[in-house]
Formats: structure tokens, C-alpha cells, sequence
């Protein structure tokens, strides 16, 4: 039977100093549970950060995890992270989460900023730097230059773009009060 070329999954190299008694015990402990160095490092790293969940901010809303960051779309991460002050988000990672909130329709399903649009953020994300200097470049002339940008990028990608900019939507009438001769008894 063939075997698939493709790679089971993208990997990271990650270097390291340690001390030659670190560098021992890390390779007694791998010897000890018959494992490879990398998968104790790395199941000490998921130890590590399932014992540190984030403390509500609600008396009766669960603590915030590893797991509810995590996804497998890099941009979707990044912005999960960005949200949360306890991450201590860098001024580019909050740059980036304004821009997104203010571009909201290319990055999220709603105003409030909540769920996110991962097929569109996957898109975009490898190009989000390009597109917020876009914006900060040319507000002055074209406000909306990015996101018609964005929208083009979509489009390429195949994607249905949202509308740009969003449309105001008109305010209902204001009713006026009923005259009491014409509620029906």
C-alpha cells in the first residue's frame, strides 16, 4: 500500500540552554518512561499550562484555558490571545485586535467582536500587517482602502466578501403613542 506523501503536521524547532544537570535529569526522565526528549518536554509544557487556567472575570463564568485559545488557524490564536490582559498582549497584538474590531465584517460574525470568521481571518492573517498599515497610510484619503483590499483578497480566495463599509441601517419610525379611542374593547 502507498504512503501519503504529506507531512502529518507542521512543527516548530525550539533551542534551548541548559545546564548539564538539567540536560541529565531531562534525559533520565525520557530513559525512565521509554520517550523521546521532545515528548517529555513537550507533555511538561502541556502540564504546565493545564495547571495555569486565567481566573474569570464573573463569579459564575469558567476560567479561561489553553484550550479555549487554542485553534489550529494561527490568526485565530492571535486574536483569542490579544483579548485577554492577563497575556500581557504586545502593542502590535493590540494594534492588530483594533484594526479587526474595526474592520469587524472581514474578521468576525458580529459587532460585539466575539465569534470569529476563520475561513476569512486565514485569508487575511498572513497579510494583516500589509493591510493595517494600508489603513494607517491612507485613512487620510480613502478610510475604506483596506477593507476594499480585504475584500478583494476574499474574493481571489474564492470567498463571498462582506459589504464595505457597512451599511447603516435605517432607524425604525418612532411610533406614536395610541390614542385611547382607538384601542379596540
Amino acid at each position: 500500500m502507498a504512503r501519503s506523501s504529506a507531512r502529518a503536521g507542521k512543527t516548530e524547532m525550539l533551542t534551548i540552554r541548559l545546564d548539564p544537570k538539567t540536560r541529565f535529569l531531562l534525559e533520565y526522565v525520557a530513559r525512565r518512561n521509554g520517550q523521546t526528549i521532545t515528548t517529555v518536554v513537550e507533555r511538561a509544557i502541556l502540564t504546565a499550562a493545564s495547571s495555569n487556567p486565567i481566573p474569570a472575570p464573573g463569579e459564575y463564568d469558567p476560567d479561561i484555558t489553553w484550550q479555549d485559545i487554542w485553534d489550529v488557524s494561527e490568526g485565530v490564536r492571535k486574536l483569542r490571545m490579544a483579548r485577554i490582559p492577563e497575556l500581557f498582549p504586545t502593542y502590535e497584538e493590540e494594534h492588530r485586535l483594533a484594526f479587526a474590531r474595526e474592520h469587524w465584517p472581514f474578521f468576525y460574525t458580529g459587532r460585539d467582536s466575539e465569534k470569529l470568521i476563520t475561513p476569512y481571518v486565514d485569508v487575511l492573517w498572513p497579510r494583516i500587517d500589509e493591510f493595517l498599515q494600508m489603513h494607517e497610510d491612507g485613512r487620510a484619503k480613502d478610510y475604506f482602502a483596506a477593507g476594499t483590499a480585504m475584500q478583494q483578497a476574499l474574493r481571489e480566495a474564492n470567498l463571498k466578501a462582506p459589504e464595505w463599509p457597512v451599511a447603516e441601517k435605517p432607524k425604525p419610525p418612532k411610533s406614536t403613542p395610541l390614542d385611547d379611542s382607538e384601542i379596540p374593547f
